[in-house]
């Protein structure tokens, strides 16, 4: 344990408060990054606010973001584009849920169906393009209710409007636990490791700040070692205090799903296939214009250090 003179603030910010990013809220409430001596302040990006803005104008110190916010802002030629030092998810976390049930359900009933996909960042419907692709579906035969905040979305799918929703959890498993809806897919069993979402921070604080980002990538490999070994109920309640509008059973069906399907990356390391395997999705569905290399937008020093133990 650090002493008190050994600590530091760190404020950390989530793009969207979901389960999708189990491992931060357990890194924070399960007291790994505090017994590096960091006291942690999370937040959550504000709605309408770009998430990078808060690394470059010193709000946040880390951001729970993607490799993609990293590569279309090199692509906008802006050199101090964030760099990414730990991996948090090694699979896509998004669902598509049904508005019927899905009994002999395959990825061609899609074709002739509207589909409400996730409005409030592009990456998520650039990943589930790509798995439609992949599985055979016509996309120009599927309509989309595009550009939607999420509740919205849900709002919107429950009234009828559409016949699937892609949605993250544990808002899918409301859908779900209510009858609004069915599991269709998991959009993270198709594509298999992509490096879809990683902690980020801003170029000068990687230089001026290197140990603090030590002390955090080692507590949040902590916290992922923690994560890989626990039941989903020990899980649900480490992170049920930042989500006391969602009841047990959707977070233990929701924690659960995402570990049945190795959602969580279970060391801090982003691997070089995983980050090509997004990049070239970025690519394909025209986010990302650029093959932007590894080592220009991943420091994966932090990691490799942290896991040596």
């Amino acid at each position: 344990m650090a002493t008190a003179a050994d600590r530091d603030t760190l404020r950390l910010a989530d793009t969207l408060r979901n389960l999708f990013y189990t491992p931060v809220y357990v890194a924070v409430g399960g007291g790994f990054l505090h017994r590096q001596g960091l006291d942690v302040h999370l937040s959550t990006v504000p709605s309408g606010v770009d998430s990078i803005t808060l690394l470059k104008d010193g709000t946040a110190d880390v951001l729970q973001s993607g490799l993609s916010r990293s590569f279309m802002d090199l692509d906008e030629g802006n050199e101090d584009a964030p760099v990414h030092v730990a991996e948090t998810n090694q699979r896509d976390g998004f669902f598509l849920v049904s508005r019927t049930p899905v009994k002999d359900w395959t990825w061609n009933h899609l074709e002739g169906s509207t589909i409400i996909p996730v409005g409030f960042t592009p990456v998520p419907w650039a990943t589930l393009r790509y798995a439609m692709k992949s599985r055979g579906v016509d996309v120009g035969r599927v309509r989309l209710i595009e550009g939607l905040p999420a509740e919205e979305a849900l709002s919107r799918f429950r009234a009828g409007d559409a016949d699937y929703i892609q949605m993250v959890n544990p808002f899918a498993q409301q859908l779900i636990g209510e009858g609004s809806g069915y599991l269709a897919a998991g959009i993270g069993t198709v594509l298999g490791y992509v490096c879809y979402s990683s902690l980020a921070v801003s170029p000068s604080f990687a230089n001026d700040r290197p140990d603090t980002i030590q002390r955090f990538v080692r507590g949040f490999h902590e916290a992922q070692t923690w994560l890989a070994a626990s039941e989903y109920e020990a899980v649900a309640d480490v992170v049920a205090p930042f989500f006391p509008a969602v009841g047990g059973e959707t977070l233990e069906r929701s924690i659960q799903r995402y570990k049945s399907q190795q959602t969580w990356a279970e060391d801090p390391l982003i691997g070089e296939d995983g980050f090509t395997a997004i990049r070239d999705i970025l690519i394909d569905g025209g986010l990302v214009k650029n093959t932007h290399a590894y080592n220009r937008v991943v420091r994966p020093e932090f990691a490799l250090e942290a896991m040596k133990g």
